[in-house]
């Protein structure tokens, strides 16, 4: 995806839960990249994924303020939503790598993100990103007037609209 968008002058917005790596992608790159970050409850995860998005070159931070409190998608809990065995978030290693695994009942995605994402996100933790890196830092997920005045105000550099498909 990353040569394809490359090679039609676009660029790619890479998420925080790929099943390639960021460094990986950044390799096989051939156009500019922007990385999608959800902010975790663990600061120390999300700084160090920024960290890693410096070195490898992308050029902006997509923070997704929509995701961390997921609705209740019933087709994923009727159909047990997980990946399967051998497809993980190859941007981590271990235990969080698997946690997307399939869950009859239940939406991986939405335990996911409840036990991993800081559901209480707040303009604070746009003002800490930006405090911690130099890249331009965007908010995806954006959907009133008065939240893109909010994000101006904490001085984004820019606005995605976005209700994540909901």
């Amino acid at each position: 995806m990353a040569r394809g968008a490359g090679a039609t002058g676009s660029l790619m917005c890479v998420s925080t839960m790929a099943n390639t790596s960021l460094e990986d992608v950044a390799q096989a790159a051939t156009g500019p990249l922007w990385f999608q970050l959800y902010v975790y409850r663990d600061r120390a995860v999300t700084e160090s994924l920024v960290r890693r998005a410096e070195r490898a070159g992308y050029r902006a931070l997509v923070v997704t303020v929509d995701m961390p409190n997921v609705g209740r998608r019933e087709v994923d809990v009727r159909n047990g939503f997980g990946l399967p065995p051998n497809v993980t978030l190859a941007n981590f290693e271990g235990e969080r790598a698997q946690q997307l695994g399939e869950q009859p009942g239940t939406s991986s995605l939405a335990t996911y993100a409840a036990h991993q994402l800081d559901g209480s996100l707040t303009w604070v933790a746009i003002d800490w990103l930006s405090s911690i890196t130099s890249l331009p830092v965007l908010v995806k997920g954006i959907l009133t007037g008065e939240d893109a005045a909010l994000a101006v105000a904490h001085g984004v550099a820019g606005i995605i609209v976005s209700n994540h498909g909901g």
